[in-house]
């Protein structure tokens, strides 16, 4: 079987160190400048995950809701926990998904606050209380790698 997986988000907020946390690159990633397409093996399958560079998440979005069931199984969201101007910008990306207008259903999208290890270091953090989908929040950079599949599966 296999899973197709959109991971979108505005820049820095974490998305390609979640993909090479996934696939156990010790690399720390660079800015990413193109979409990247990588492709996870599992017991139960593989799973492919698109990951597009911040600057372009919008016109991403935009350009994949005409036919996001059928290209995607499901859309991880990502913001930095530590900045709420990422967390805003989702509801943007949600809009240009049409979530709301059934083009993919709730259960299809999860939200992800990233960073939440730095968030204790600097004593607080932003809480997804905007948008009405699951939410994770992890360390990209610190939790393991098993813990951070269960939210592409």
């Amino acid at each position: 079987m296999r899973k197709r997986v959109a991971l979108l988000g505005v820049g820095g907020v974490g998305k390609t160190t979640f993909v090479y946390r996934l696939m156990g690159i010790s690399a720390t990633p660079h800015v990413t400048l193109k979409p990247g397409l990588y492709r996870l093996y599992f017991k139960n399958g593989a799973v492919e995950l698109l990951d597009v560079p911040g600057q372009h998440a919008m016109e991403v979005a935009q350009h994949a809701a005409r036919q996001m069931r059928q290209l995607f199984d499901k859309a991880v969201l990502m913001y930095d926990v530590t900045r709420a101007d990422t967390l805003y910008a989702l509801s943007e990306v949600l809009d240009s998904l049409c979530i709301y207008r059934n083009c993919l259903s709730a259960k299809e999208v999860v939200v992800v606050g990233n960073k939440r290890d730095l968030a204790e270091e600097l004593g607080y953090m932003v809480e997804n209380s905007i948008l009405p989908n699951p939410t994770f929040y992890i360390s990209a950079l610190r939790d393991p790698p098993e813990n951070l599949v269960k939210i592409i599966h």
